[in-house]
Formats: structure tokens, sequence, C-alpha cells
């Protein structure tokens, strides 16, 4: 069978697939301290289940070229490494390696069944994908659609994980939420706790909670920004927004929908925004297209 791997900071997603369709999935650690020892881990997981392994695709955070993994945000022991080529010394079989949040928006596409879609990932920070004519944009330093380092605030200037100020990542994501709410929470009422989530904003948003209900509304605006900018650059058929904030769901997209249609071209105003649907499974589809795509 195929498999598709999504590898995050502490687990690894496994997905069997047949005819295109996921028939076993699995989670394994990725709390080890080597390269030799993720590789095992994952393959002999993979093997206690399947001796015909057909071929490999893997997803990771962090900025991959040509499989190599300039820097790794979680898992620093891959900084530099080239993990198409760790996989191949240990297993006979097809292995392609691309960015997570890449990987992501291919498995959306392909899931919709739609040749060029813009994702977004709203998760501690802001990612993001692009799939043109069937295949992923990745950049010639794996830099491609790194959208949550987009510029859209000259008001708060929070300082970004990046060095630069006025990124989207500072007001959306989990990150950009916290900002806002520090930033106002002594100017508005509010039933917010000390200790919150960002689920805990969107609900009491819902409920018109004074400050939950600015932090939403700036998030949504500059979210509505930022895609507005991308459709008029990219004029893809569909925006996917993903995430675990997109688990606010018609919500969140209502009001994107509102912010993003104030900001957009004519040309471009329509553009379908919708919610993913593959939730935490689109990486083990993504990787899975991704190496039956080059397989055939």
């Amino acid at each position: 069978m195929y498999y598709g791997i999504d590898i995050g900071g502490t687990t690894a997603k496994i997905g069997a697939f047949k005819n295109d369709k996921l028939v076993d999935s699995w989670v394994v650690s990725t709390q080890v301290e080597s390269l030799e020892k993720l590789v095992k881990t994952i393959l002999d997981s993979i093997r206690a289940k399947d001796k015909n392994i057909l071929a490999l695709g893997i997803d990771c955070p962090g900025f991959i070229v040509n499989n190599k993994i300039s820097s790794s945000a979680n898992l620093h022991f891959l900084d530099g490494v080239d993990l198409k080529e760790a996989f191949e010394k240990e297993i006979n079989c097809k292995v392609r390696v691309i960015n997570d949040a890449n990987c992501h928006a291919l498995g959306e596409a392909k899931h919709a069944h739609l040749d060029n879609i813009v994702f977004v990932a709203l998760g501690t920070g802001v990612g993001g994908g692009f799939v043109l004519n069937g295949q992923v944009l990745e950049g010639v330093n794996g830099a491609g659609m790194e959208v949550g380092h987009m510029h859209v605030d000259d008001v708060f200037n929070f300082r970004c994980g990046c060095g630069q100020v006025g990124c989207l990542e500072t007001l959306c994501g989990q990150k950009g939420v916290r900002n806002l709410v520090n930033h106002f929470r002594n100017n508005y009422q509010t039933k917010l706790e000390i200790d919150y989530s960002v689920k805990d904003v969107f609900d009491l948003a819902k409920a018109n909670d004074p400050l939950a209900f600015k932090v939403f509304e700036i998030f949504t605006d500059k979210l509505g920004l930022a895609l507005a900018n991308l459709a008029a650059i990219l004029n893809p058929q569909a925006i996917i927004i993903g995430g675990g904030i997109s688990l606010a769901g018609d919500f969140l997209i209502r009001h994107v929908k509102a912010n993003f249609e104030k900001y957009a071209t004519p040309v471009v105003r329509n553009t379908e925004i919708r919610l993913a649907s593959l939730g935490s499974e689109a990486g083990m589809y993504g990787a899975y297209y991704l190496v039956k795509e080059e397989n055939k």
C-alpha cells in the first residue's frame, strides 16, 4: 500500500491508502532525540502491519526544498537533513517529503477535485499553501505561501517571531488572538477568564462580549484583507480555511467573507471561501497524493 505520513512536533499520523481511500490510520510518538530513532519508529510501525510498502509521502514543519529540511521549528535534529535520503537508506521504495502546510493544501485540493486553491491554516500561527494546476507551489527556498508573514498592520506593530512587525500572524492565529486580548483587555468589559482559549474568545464574540467581539472583529478584518490580496495575485478557484481555529465554523467564515468582499477587487470578489473538509487527516491525504502522482 501507499502511506501518507504527517509528522508533527509530538506525534506522527500515519495513513495507509488503497485506491485513493484511507483504509487505516494510527499515531506514533515523534518525541525522540535523533533522526535515526524517528525513522525507525515510523518504519517499524508500518512494517508491523504491511510487508508490501509501495511508497511513502511525508510532510513535516519547516522550510523544505527538494526533500531537504533547512530548518524545522519543533524537530531541530531534522535541521539540514535530507529526509527522503534518510528513509530511502532504510526502505526500498519511493519517498517524497514536503512542508506540512503545502501538503495540507494539496490534500484539500485533491479531495475537493480542485486544481487551483489557496489554503490557509489558522493554528498557533498562520500557515498556507497554494496549489496551481494540481501542483504545490513551494518557492525556491521552500518559503512559498508563508502567508502568516504578509504585512497587514501599521497600527499595533506587534513583533512577529520572524523578527518583523505587522505580520498577519501577529493578529490572527492563537498568537494573534493573545496579542489582541492583552492589548484591549483594560479597555473593554468582558467575561473572558484569565486562562482562556481561542474558542473561548470566539464563543464570547458570538454572544457580543465587548472585548471578545473587538478581538474577533480585528481578526476577521485582517484575515479578509490578506485573502483579498492573495485572490488578486493568485485568482484561485477557492480559498480553503483550515487549522484548529477553523472549528469556529460558519460564524468565522461569514465574517471573513464579508471582510474579503470589502477589500477584494471586483474580478475576484466572488471567489469561494470555504472550510477545510479533511480536518486532521489533510496531511496524510496530501502526502499520499504527492507520492502517488510521482509514482505513476
